[in-house]
């Protein structure tokens, strides 16, 4: 086994020292080798790709569609994404100057975390989360300030959110909401999102939403998004990992105003190119 030079020993990103491994993978890893176990460890839908997917994947590449792409995705997916939107949650998203497509939707939170936060900055984080959200926030240096959401049923409500503005998290840049959950599997109603959206209007933050689980919905819920009602503010984030079980394929995507777009286009390129 190789050993690192002693000279370069202390020299790494001092940042990483307070990250650990996932420990969501780590507990998978233990489970998966229970003979006839049900996992409900990581997000993987209990289906496979659609058979129509896997074979327009196959034609692309007997036809040789394999070189560089534009840095933010191809104007055939982005148009595609943008009237998914229009028909999901009827937001306009212009295909050309506010959709980015990302690998994966861990990658669209790199994306905008580097994108909006920096160093000391505070960004607002409803729990229980999906934990890589801790991880990815300090990487860019900033403050992820925790709001547990346990009292309310695992909804945030605007009056919590604004007692949390007036006191430890007083000066915030930034709030993250993951709707549907991961990991309660609520749903926010349509009226929580528009006094959340008042809220965070009021305290000029940007919000991001991680909707990756937004067609995964059941029985009387229905999805709505802060774009819906802050579009201006909102930067939305989601992909086909969930929806299409595509987890390995890796193809997320960034829906946001197109100021901020020409920022994440930017550090998306950079990260992929």
């Amino acid at each position: 086994m190789l050993k690192l030079a002693n000279d370069l020993s202390l020299t790494k990103n001092t940042r990483l020292n307070s990250l650990g491994p996932s420990k969501i993978r780590a507990f998978d890893v233990k489970a998966s080798k229970i003979p006839g176990i049900i996992k409900l460890t990581i997000g993987e839908p209990d289906l496979n790709t659609p058979d129509h997917v896997k074979e327009a994947a196959i034609a692309d590449i007997k036809a040789n569609d394999s070189h560089y792409a534009p840095q933010a995705g191809k104007p055939e997916l982005l148009e595609a994404i943008s009237k998914y939107l229009k028909r999901s949650i009827g937001v306009d998203y212009d295909s050309k100057s506010e959709i980015c497509v990302t690998v994966g939707a861990t990658g669209a939170l790199n994306d905008v975390f580097m994108s909006i936060l920096n160093p000391g900055d505070k960004i607002l984080v409803p729990t229980p989360v999906w934990a890589l959200y801790f991880q990815l926030i300090k990487l860019t240096g900033a403050i992820p300030v925790q709001i547990d959401t346990s009292k309310d049923g695992f909804i945030l409500t605007p009056e919590h959110l604004e007692s949390v503005l007036q006191n430890e998290g007083k000066g915030a840049k930034a709030i993250i909401l993951t709707d549907p959950s991961n990991p309660t599997g609520r749903v926010y109603p349509e009226t929580t999102l528009k006094a959340l959206a008042e809220v965070i209007t009021k305290y000029h933050l940007f919000s991001v939403t991680d909707e990756i689980y937004g067609e995964l919905v059941y029985g009387n819920n229905v999805h709505h998004s802060l774009s819906q009602y802050i579009p201006e503010r909102n930067i939305l984030i989601s992909g086909l990992s969930k929806a299409y079980a595509m987890t390995g394929w890796r193809l997320g995507y960034i829906a946001a105003p197109a100021d901020i777009m020409k920022t994440i286009q930017k550090v998306n390129a950079f990260l992929v190119t």
